[in-house]
């Protein structure tokens, strides 16, 4: 996911190792990911084409939730639309933290009573012609949208405002294609094969008889595998399975059918693998090539995602091999004409073996904080800190101003001009109870002992 080098320079497609931080990897990055002098209209879309094929809650009641910490990424003068409001906490904060006003962003939700695109909402609360008049307003404006699906690509055009990264003929089909295409697991699959990129031995199956088989076949030779829809996010209907399932397979098979009903047929079946570590690249599509941003390792308790360590606690050849994979991934896109952010996702084996499980052509849940981090620490400084982010429930009052005051009494808030600190980076108390942060450190034991003492402020589980 992301930093940049305090020295060398290895160009647009270049990745250097930063030694003083524990081997993790950083690359030059151009100044408009932490510096530009346009507005933006900041499309916040987390109910979209790309990540599920039919929007369910169990999927997408998280994302809307989260959709607030979009305010990371503004200046004013620029135009937020989400699928839920604010709360002025959290605005008042994130402002204070960025060094301008709330009233200097102007923001806009748009609410669905039942789940849809963003582009839908913003239709069905009459906002077209609202935001039509704010992008007119601004000179130069840019459409950036959380994922770059038709529908938020459709509204861009009705807009007249050229997406970010485009030029002014605007998103090649191409890059469309390639979008819809990399998030698929299927599709994932494939491009990452042509490329050299070692995955799982897996099947893609169409229809429920091929998935009976291919599961019944991979558990039988394997002993255990993992079932994902070929549309897919955030874990959202993945299964995993094991030798012992086989004497029941028909029904509990039946049993997980009925649960991903809503999505059209088609799954992968893979390997089941024992991973020592999770980890990523997160990367950005410029006109001039693919940039790595940072490699972290991700956390996922019950298999789940809830955080990420950058960079690394230690590099090895297969984390060498993430980045390459990255940086391959990173040319076919820009070939095809996409700009923007992408990752690769994988596991590493004990034997120190990578398997990349998939990729996420979008943002991502550690795009903000990369740019973020830059914000508040500057190029250099972000090159050589060590971040942890994460989401868990707290034993304090489910009240973010009050968490953010006891966070404040306790010492551990970053302040601007400082090298460490927490940042408290959503409010989904409501919601779910879970604390959202961000914290800085220039070691990794002085960022621990950070996360530490905040897990003691806020009660965390």
């Amino acid at each position: 996911m992301d930093t940049t080098p305090a020295n060398g320079n290895t160009g647009a497609t270049g990745a250097t190792r930063n030694p003083g931080t524990g081997g993790g990897y950083t690359a030059a990055v151009p100044s408009t990911a932490s510096r530009r002098d346009y507005p933006l209209l900041v499309f916040g879309n987390f109910v979209n084409e790309l990540m599920v094929t039919v929007p369910v809650h169990r999927h997408a009641d998280a994302l809307v939730a989260v959709s607030p910490r979009k305010i990371w990424l503004t200046r004013p003068g620029d135009v937020l639309v989400t699928p839920r409001a604010m709360s002025k906490p959290l605005c008042d904060y994130a402002c204070e933290l960025l060094g301008f006003a709330p009233s200097e962003v102007t923001l806009l939700h748009a609410p669905s009573e039942g789940l849809a695109t963003l582009t839908a909402a913003v239709r069905a609360n009459g906002l077209v012609e609202r935001l039509r008049a704010e992008a007119g307003s601004r000179p130069g404006i840019r459409f950036q949208a959380f994922a770059q699906d038709r529908p938020a690509l459709e509204l861009a055009a009705e807009l007249g405002v050229p997406v970010e990264g485009y030029g002014e003929s605007g998103v090649p089909d191409r890059a469309v294609e390639a979008a819809y295409a990399v998030n698929t697991k299927s599709g994932f699959r494939r491009i990452a094969t042509d490329l050299g990129i070692r995955v799982a031995e897996g099947h893609t199956c169409a229809e429920p008889e091929e998935l009976a088989a291919a599961l019944r076949k991979t558990l039988d030779t394997k002993g255990a595998a993992v079932v994902k829809p070929v549309r897919g996010s955030n874990g959202y209907g993945v299964r995993f399975w094991d030798a012992n399932d086989l004497s029941r397979l028909d029904a509990e098979l039946a049993g997980y059918l009925d649960s991903v009903a809503e999505q059209p047929p088609g799954w992968v079946v893979e390997e089941r693998l024992d991973f020592a570590r999770v980890v990523t690249v997160e990367m950005e599509v410029y006109a001039d090539g693919p940039q790595v941003l940072h490699v972290g390792e991700m956390r996922t308790p019950n298999g789940s995602f809830s955080g990420q360590v950058t960079p690394l606690v230690a590099s090895s050849g297969a984390t060498d091999e993430l980045v390459r994979g990255g940086l391959a991934l990173g040319r076919l896109l820009h070939e095809r004409g996409y700009r923007g952010p992408f990752d690769i996702d994988g596991g590493i084996t004990g034997d120190d073996t990578l398997y990349a499980t998939e990729s996420n052509l979008r943002k991502t849940g550690c795009t903000y904080l990369d740019l973020l981090v830059r914000r508040l620490l500057g190029e250099e400084g972000a090159a050589a800190s060590v971040w942890i982010a994460d989401s868990r429930p707290g034993g304090v009052e489910a009240d973010f101003a009050a968490g953010l005051a006891r966070v404040r009494a306790a010492g551990l808030d970053f302040a601007p001009g400082a090298d460490h600190g927490v940042v408290l980076t959503a409010d989904t108390l409501a919601f779910d109870g879970k604390w959202r942060y961000l914290v800085l450190g220039r070691t990794r034991e002085q960022t621990e002992e950070l996360e530490a003492r905040l897990a003691d402020t806020l009660k965390l589980a």
